[in-house]
């Protein structure tokens, strides 16, 4: 299969408006607002800056998501340091995934979130928090 990770920032308006409406169908809601609330937030989002939103499409579906806020007071609809569904993502997705928010990281100077999510991505290779392949989206 083939799926595709996307930065907002490069995303067409189609493809953001469609992909607002369609993050309920993959469990994700916001703290507060609508889908108008976060456009609003994510539309201010700039290249090597936090927060970064990036959305994953198998076709036209989407079916994963890693927000990375980097503020855990800074946006009220985002009340998280970082957000995703990499845990219910083949490890094909969840690998580059997880290597998009080491780097973001990294680029803060935050050595420990970023050694934290190495450990992370270590235990779901090794299949601790992730789900097995047959149950991913």
């Amino acid at each position: 299969m083939e799926e595709i990770i996307l930065n907002y920032i490069d995303m067409s308006e189609e493809q953001k408006i469609n992909a607002l409406k369609n993050l309920k169908n993959i469990g994700f809601y916001p703290a507060y607002g609508t889908e108008l609330t976060m456009k609003k937030i994510m539309d201010k989002s700039v290249v090597n800056k936090m927060p970064q939103f990036y959305f994953v499409f198998r076709k036209e579906q989407l079916i994963g998501y890693l927000f990375i806020i980097g503020d855990t007071q800074k946006y009220r609809p985002f009340p998280w340091l970082a957000i995703s569904n990499v845990d219910e993502l083949p490890m094909r997705i969840t690998r580059p995934l997880m290597k998009i928010h080491i780097k973001a990281w990294e680029k803060m100077n935050d050595a420990t979130m970023a050694d934290y999510l190495r450990r992370q991505l270590i235990d779901y290779e090794h299949g601790v928090g992730q789900r097995p392949e047959n149950l991913c989206r």
